[in-house]
Formats: structure tokens, sequence, C-alpha cells
């Protein structure tokens, strides 16, 4: 599977623009945006949604390698229950997220949702 390094990088490439192009459109160094497609560093949880809008890809695609509609996380199929409409957890790490995201308040939710839709 590949690392959101690589992902990174694709979408930008995919997106006609250079590793400067991208620095100055989010506000940042160049050597930045080097340091985050050699997995040297991460962008910031605040620079996501820039990311995404910048990049025009979704931050599922971008970080978890989930391409709109495709129904895979990276190389793995999403695996649903008989007769639910909506991915099972596969492990305690996605179950404890999923427990995390149902007891945050309705605006909460709203707001992260908001995060990681799709790009327009």
């Amino acid at each position: 599977m590949k690392r959101f390094a690589d992902r990174l990088r694709e979408a930008r490439v995919a997106a006609g623009m250079t590793q400067e192009q991208l620095g100055f459109a989010l506000g940042i160094t160049k050597s930045s945006v080097s340091a985050w497609e050699n997995g040297r560093e991460t962008p910031s949880f605040r620079m996501l949604p820039e990311l995404r809008r910048h990049l025009g890809r979704s931050l599922d695609e971008l970080i978890c390698g989930v391409a709109p509609g495709d129904g895979r996380i990276g190389d793995e199929p999403l695996t649903y229950a008989a007769g639910e409409a909506s991915p099972v957890a596969r492990n305690e790490k996605e179950r404890a997220l999923l427990l995390r995201y149902r007891t945050l308040p309705a605006k909460r939710r709203a707001a992260l949702l908001d995060l990681i839709r799709p790009a327009d």
C-alpha cells in the first residue's frame, strides 16, 4: 500500500503543481512540501483542509488511500456486516474511533464530516 507521502506527491503532480507552487499556495516553504513527500515530516492537522482544496482530492484519498466510490482502503476492500449499510470496524482502533465519533456533539460531527468531505 502506498504511503501518505507517495499519495501526496502523486496528487501534487496530477494537479500540475511544483513543490514550490504548492508551498506558496499553502503559505509554507518548498522544503516543507519536500519533507512531507519524502516522509520526513507530516503536515499539521490544520493544514489538511487546505491540502484538500489545492490538490482537489478528498482527505480520505490523501490520508487513507480511499478514492471516492472505490469501496477500498488501500488494497483492502471495505467490509460490511450482513444487512448493514455501513462498514464494520475491523480492529480495536477503528472501534474506538467510531465510538469517539458517536460521542461528539452534532455540531462537531458536522465539522468533522465537512473536513473529510471530498473536494469540489
